[in-house]
């Protein structure tokens, strides 16, 4: 009898342990933006986690620099030198509104126009000058 007991307590325990684990990963959201060449092959990529104060963006070109800029007037909100093809933003110095990223390589300027909102990113368009 005690083992019956003892089966049915770890069983609960491990389906309750599932439960809680599963639950957590449905709540994170995970949103990926992709702006091409006029090819059709991957410039830019952002990735906005809901869990995270972060963008991710990652370059098909090592890039230098990236700059997001107020769309009405394009001054500078923020920016930041970079070496290589992947570096992250701090989504959560951003206030909600639209706001044009540019990444500059060494041989284009990627120009996408994004959208914060509720902390969440979206984009609304982009371009490769």
């Amino acid at each position: 009898m005690k083992k019956i007991f003892f089966i049915i307590a770890v069983i609960l325990l491990s389906v309750s342990t599932y439960a809680q684990t599963n639950t957590n990963k449905q709540s994170e959201k995970v949103t990926k933006y992709v702006t091409t060449f006029p090819n059709g092959e991957e410039a830019i990529t952002i990735t906005d986690r809901s869990e995270s104060d972060n963008l991710e963006l990652a370059s098909a070109d090592n890039f230098y620099k990236y700059e997001i800029l107020e769309s009405s007037n394009h001054e500078l909100v923020h920016g930041s030198n970079n070496q290589g093809k992947v570096c992250d933003i701090d989504k959560s110095a951003l206030e909600e509104g639209t706001y044009t990223l540019k990444v500059y390589t060494d041989d284009f300027v990627i120009t996408s126009d994004i959208t914060i909102t509720n902390g969440l990113q979206n984009q609304s368009g982009s371009s490769i000058n």
